[in-house]
């Protein structure tokens, strides 16, 4: 067995929890085998054993979205500052050991750790899914990200047909597929956090599975409930209630970045919502989502460190 430790620090973006890894320092050997063992709930990596005392995340200033054991993921990253603004590449390893080619709330994540060490409030995030422009505000309690520009066409959610999957039943939800740097399958139902039978009645890790290995989602698919509580349609933005079961965590976290996009994307398909600017309220706080007719959607809300350690490379 591999005695190595290797420096970890973990931060956490509307409760979506990251153990975050600088590569360009640390060799981890088995990447798959160190994101499942630290990132378990149940086994995993536990704030406690280093005395952590997590940041209120600035806006949501939730302390229950900090502190649990394990992580929905484990980044790691890459500083290259020769460039300007300061360039990461970002590799997001799942607790099923997966690869996830783009996550919003980590690559928000990766923003305030690149600028805890370089001081730089603008960053380049290189991800699979493409390169996207990330800055944190003043005090660093918060992150935006640029999200690409989320599609419908099926060839690129992707899903096995030849039009777009628009408000369809698929395995019991009636869903729209949507891709914001990953797959998301979106369904609205009624009632928003504040109705008892609403959205937070739905047992999301009964209906959500199905769906995520629907055969039309050949790369599965992320699932979202949301709830639309305020349509835009008076002076301030649109609000959603929103639940995401996702695709490599295979459960239910306390906020999904590219879930909050798909589901204002989604809503403003189907004609839901006014405007292009929506507050999304996951379990974890809230995100603000801007999903303009034509370019790049946006997505910022708040971000904290919970603690600082070190963890076996080998955790055989």
């Amino acid at each position: 067995m591999n005695t190595h430790a290797v420096p970890v620090e973990k931060y956490h973006g509307t409760g979506n929890d990251f153990l975050v890894v600088d590569a360009s320092a640390e060799s981890v050997g088995d990447r798959a085998a160190f994101a499942r063992a630290h990132c378990d709930r149940e086994t995993g990596v536990d704030g406690a054993d280093f005395d952590a005392a997590p940041e209120r995340d600035g806006v949501a200033g939730r302390a229950e979205s900090a502190g649990r054991r394990g992580a929905d993921g484990v980044l790691f990253l890459h500083v290259e500052e020769r460039f300007d603004p300061t360039r990461v590449v970002m590799t997001l390893v799942q607790p099923d050991g997966s690869t996830a080619t783009m996550c919003g709330n980590g690559a928000r994540v990766v923003a305030r750790w690149a600028h805890d060490r370089t001081g730089d409030r603008e960053f380049m995030i290189d991800t699979q899914a493409g390169t996207r422009r990330a800055s944190v505000n003043a005090d660093a309690t918060a992150a935006a990200i640029e999200m690409g520009e989320p599609t419908f066409d099926p060839r690129w959610v992707p899903v096995a047909r030849d039009e777009p999957l628009t408000d369809e039943p698929v395995a019991g939800l009636t869903v729209t597929a949507v891709h914001t740097g990953v797959p998301h399958a979106v369904a609205f139902v009624d009632g928003g956090r504040d109705d008892p039978e609403g959205i937070d009645a739905v047992d999301l890790d009964a209906v959500a599975p199905p769906v995520r290995g629907a055969d039309v989602f050949p790369e599965g698919a992320n699932v979202n409930l949301a709830a639309v509580v305020d349509d835009g349609s008076g002076e301030g933005p649109a609000v959603l209630d929103q639940r995401t079961f996702e695709r490599g965590v295979e459960g239910e976290t306390r906020s999904c970045g590219t879930g909050a996009v798909a589901v204002v994307a989604a809503a403003r398909r189907l004609g839901l919502i006014e405007g292009e600017s929506a507050v999304s309220r996951p379990p974890g706080g809230e995100l603000e989502i801007t999903v303009p007719d034509a370019g790049h959607a946006t997505l910022t809300g708040p971000v904290a460190h919970e603690f600082t350690g070190s963890l076996p490379a080998d955790p055989r």
